[in-house]
């Protein structure tokens, strides 16, 4: 507490401070002054874009405070993506430029306990959300028959930044590790996006980073040795398992079996749904580690000792459970 007549002394020290600061700033070389100007505009962007998802999170409508930017949404593999656009001056009028869009941020919904219908319905709406955006992607390639890739050359990847395909009455098989089209970086092969729908079995191993993983297949999809990926989606409807040193972040979901066993990791937020109506699954084995929500609603949960588990409070789950939303990461684009 401050001592009684303290508080002026404090005030008029505190204003001699900022006095000087600025006498500082007005002094500083051009190039600095320019500088110091672009971070002070960079975070004042930042903090209108905050005050704008705060607004949101409270359930202000859009517009219901001028000065803020309005905010964009999509569904983004389990979780919700909200993007802000920048604040900009035209002839002296502070407007919002259309179409520039330079925040995004990530949500996803507050853990609860919720029935095991309740889950079924939301499976079925992560599933179907994945198969249609990776069949509306972007050169999309259809083949057909057992496919095995051991890099993926400019002829996969055409002009694109990413793979897409439709594998047809066949297994996919990626067996990464030498140099691709997409770069070798200390003997990784790098990919930014790989997709891929596939009516049969998927296999990927290697010494590979995924920036982006979208996996849809009717049967089996496996994870092996040396795999990264930053995010994933992956649906195999006969299973799903990883293994080995493997680590990934995102969504694993099956109608049957979903494994995580011999020390491999999935990163927080990741989910993983093994849903069914009889028999299903999820089992977290050999000094695996997992970081957000893993369970079978309507079937058993198998975890070793030797697991490490987040603490389940701490989960965040997909945006078709109704709870409460969370932003859990943001980042100017």
């Amino acid at each position: 507490m401050l001592a009684r007549g303290s508080a002026l002394p404090l005030v008029l020290g505190v204003l001699l401070v900022l006095s000087i600061l600025m006498t500082s700033m007005l002094r500083l070389p051009g190039p600095l002054r320019r500088t110091v100007s672009l971070i002070a505009s960079e975070t004042q962007e930042m903090y209108l874009a905050e005050s704008a998802v705060i607004a949101k999170l409270e359930g202000f409508s859009d517009g219901y405070f001028a000065e803020l930017p309005t905010i964009e949404s999509r569904v983004l593999g389990p979780w919700t993506e909200w993007r802000a656009s920048v604040l900009t001056n035209r002839e002296n009028a502070r407007q919002f430029e259309r179409g520039v869009q330079k925040f995004q941020f990530l949500l996803g919904n507050e853990f609860g306990r919720f029935a095991t219908s309740e889950w079924a319905r939301c499976a079925i709406a992560l599933e179907q959300n994945l198969k249609e955006r990776i069949l509306q992607s972007d050169g999309l390639k259809s083949l057909s028959g057992n496919r095995r890739f051991f890099s993926l050359d400019s002829n996969l990847m055409g002009r694109a930044s990413s793979v897409a395909l439709n594998v047809s009455a066949g297994d996919l098989t990626l067996d990464l590790g030498g140099a691709g089209a997409f770069g070798d970086v200390g003997g990784r092969t790098t990919v930014r996006s790989f997709m891929a729908n596939v009516e049969g079995d998927v296999k990927i191993r290697g010494n590979v980073h995924f920036d982006t993983l979208r996996i849809y297949a009717t049967g089996t999809v496996i994870l092996q040795q040396n795999v990264d990926a930053e995010f994933v989606e992956i649906f195999g409807l006969a299973g799903v398992s990883v293994s080995g040193d493997v680590s990934l972040a995102g969504l694993l979901l099956s109608k049957q079996n979903v494994e995580i066993s011999d020390h491999a990791k999935m990163k927080f937020p990741s989910v993983a749904v093994a849903i069914g109506y009889r028999g299903n699954r999820l089992a977290l084995l050999e000094k695996a580690v997992f970081e957000g929500a893993a369970l079978a609603p309507s079937g058993i949960v198998d975890r070793d000792p030797s697991v490490v588990l987040l603490d389940s409070s701490r989960a965040l789950l997909p945006f078709c459970m109704e709870s409460r939303p969370v932003v859990f990461s943001r980042r100017r684009l």
